[in-house]
């Protein structure tokens, strides 16, 4: 039997008019809810380094991301 692990992170993006907001170039801060423990970023691959520290465990390797175009 698989048992349900809940992870919460707060996410605060800081965009500047003119930027085109190309998430590898994301700026911000990121909260683990649970720990309280949080990170300044300046790149989307630190958010999801930050991520994986704190769902480490059976599944932690497990973590993948994919930028999807917006639509407009």
């Amino acid at each position: 039997m698989s048992t349900r692990r809940v992870e919460s992170f707060l996410l605060r993006l800081v965009a500047y008019e003119g930027d085109n907001m190309d998430p590898e170039h994301w700026r911000g801060r990121i909260q683990h809810v649970g720990s309280g423990y949080e990170c300044q970023f300046e790149q989307l691959q630190e958010i999801v380094n930050f991520i994986r520290e704190h769902t480490a465990g059976e599944r932690g390797g497990l973590l993948t991301y994919e930028i999807v175009p917006g639509g407009e």
